[in-house]
């Protein structure tokens, strides 16, 4: 376990440091709460029979999708604003897909998995084995979709965070159905700004991605993988030429339309984000609505 973890992890009730630490269970000397230790990584919340776990895919500022690229910078120009000194929770941060940007940092990460990347398995939602005020930033990267109870989640995270502290948060829009069946919320601008303010923080910045191609691109994949091949040999065969030649339009259309770019929704009048990007504030002495 990392020592950084062990000096900061409280009972979930009480708010009172582990006494009682073996190799296998941490115990509440004040209400008898007891945490499972397994491989050095504390379980506090069982994970659910139907999670989807996924293999770990390798990530990097030029690897994935264009979103996915998108996202790294997002987060690295975040990360890159804060003290050296700052502690950084990853919630929901699956195989560590951005563990190499807070290389050097004061990092811990969290999942209802208990990936081996992982520092502790817990769903924050349910059980909240910090103090208050306790986190510089936290980071929420492609999981707000797949959180069902999310108001429970936000009120934890806000919880969390030091007065003045960063939640910074991606969260796709224009984006299929992925890691089913936990895939539960497409979220509007105007809803993702509203949370913010119902839930306490202040939106210091509001991106959306647009990339155009990227969204003809996802459109003729559905075709490919999921119409085509429920046609008739010969139809099947007739529309994947004509796709083929679509795509061929498409690639033409590709420098003249340029990369993905971010940009206000306000100002990009544009209805079909790839996803949003946010960085919010937890103001001082602020209170929930």
């Amino acid at each position: 376990m990392k020592e950084l973890l062990s000096s900061i992890l409280v009972c979930p009730n009480c708010k009172k440091p582990f006494s009682i630490k073996e190799e296998t269970i941490w115990r509440c000397g004040q209400d008898g709460y007891e945490v499972r230790i397994h491989e050095g990584k504390p379980i506090f919340t069982s994970m659910p029979e139907t999670a989807h776990v996924y293999e770990k895919v390798e990530r990097g500022p030029e690897q994935g999708t264009p979103w996915r690229q998108a996202n790294w910078k997002f987060l690295q120009n975040q990360v890159s604003g804060q003290d050296k000194e700052a502690l950084i929770l990853d919630v929901g941060s699956g195989h560590g897909d951005f563990a190499q940007i807070f290389a050097n940092r004061n990092y811990l990460s969290v999942d209802i998995v208990p990936y081996p990347e992982v520092d502790l398995a817990c769903d924050l939602g349910e059980v909240v084995p910090f103090k208050e005020n306790t986190f510089d930033l936290l980071v929420l990267m492609n999981v707000l979709e797949h959180v069902y109870h999310f108001h429970q989640l936000l009120d934890s995270l806000f919880y969390l965070l030091k007065p003045g502290g960063s939640l910074v948060i991606a969260v796709p829009f224009m984006i299929k159905v992925h890691q089913a069946p936990f895939d539960f919320y497409r979220y509007t601008h105007y809803t993702l700004q509203d949370l913010a303010k119902e839930h306490g923080f202040e939106v210091e910045l509001l991106e959306g991605y647009y990339d155009p191609i990227f969204f003809v691109g996802e459109g003729m994949r559905n075709l490919k993988f999921w119409v085509l091949p429920k046609l008739s040999r010969p139809i099947r065969w007739f529309a994947r030429g004509i796709l083929i030649f679509i795509e061929g339009l498409i690639n033409l259309l590709k420098p003249f339309i340029g990369k993905g770019f971010v940009k206000s929704p306000d100002l990009a009048k544009n209805p079909a984000a790839i996803g949003y990007h946010l960085m919010l504030r937890k103001r001082v002495n602020s209170v929930v609505e």
